[in-house]
């Protein structure tokens, strides 16, 4: 399974990929109890019962004996976090951690001879097809996501179109970060992307257009990046 796409994680890796994961998303609930097993172990049961209105977490064993509490899909979260750093699972295991957690084929692996143990998983984009629907410029906040060579590129090609929407913010006379997109002369936001062209109702009813898709900023560019990222924002560009 070797390719350019593939990335190797050290176990050490691997947990703090995790942790970025389940940080970066609203809590993921179907996917906690679906870890919890594999990362608390058998002693452990967690369900999601509707009818009692969350999540549960109880000790095995008969009904007289096991404990039983409700935990919230956060609290959750970090115990299997918690539990991985304090006890690292065999890199098999871990494997199956990170195929649930990324939605990506995985693999354990070393990186190169004599080295640790780790998981090899499989990043590229195949599948995925933009369909055009706007959704990812319409709903999703880019508004501080520019970087330097944006800036420069669109200055290097002299798009004060463009420049006139960045909002710069400066200390000691130097900018520091940037901030997309701004009515121009103000420091206002655009409720949405000013480069967004809705579809044509006579040619192509469901299609939206970038009018700078040449020049986009790289944010945009590497949207959605990975299948779980497109799951999670819910762009629909990768096959079912």
């Amino acid at each position: 399974m070797e390719g350019k796409d593939d990335i190797f994680l050290s176990m050490e890796e691997a947990i703090s990929a995790i942790r970025m994961d389940f940080c970066q998303y609203p809590p993921q609930t179907d996917l906690f109890v679906d870890l919890s097993p594999l990362i608390l172990g058998p002693h452990i049961r967690v369900v999601n019962e509707s009818r009692y209105n969350g999540l549960w977490i109880s000790t095995a064993g008969c009904k007289h004996t096991r404990k039983r509490r409700k935990i919230t899909a956060v609290e959750l979260g970090w115990l299997l976090i918690d539990t991985l750093a304090a006890s690292p699972p065999p890199p098999e295991l871990m494997t199956e951690i990170c195929r649930l957690t990324f939605l990506v084929p995985a693999e354990p692996s070393g990186n190169g001879a004599g080295s640790e143990a780790g998981v090899r998983l499989q990043m590229g984009a195949e599948g995925f097809r933009c369909r055009h629907c706007g959704r990812c410029c319409r709903e999703l906040n880019y508004r501080n996501e520019l970087i330097p060579d944006d800036y420069n590129r669109w200055q290097a090609l002299g798009r004060a179109d463009i420049l006139e929407r960045v909002a710069t913010i400066t200390r000691g006379g130097r900018i520091v970060s940037y901030a997309i997109w701004v009515e121009p002369g103000t420091r206002r936001f655009l409720e949405t992307c000013p480069w967004l062209m809705a579809p044509d109702p006579k040619s192509r009813p469901d299609r939206f257009v970038c009018s700078i898709h040449d020049v986009k900023p790289e944010i945009c560019q590497q949207y959605p990046g990975t299948r779980k990222h497109a799951r999670m924002t819910g762009c629909p560009g990768f096959d079912r």
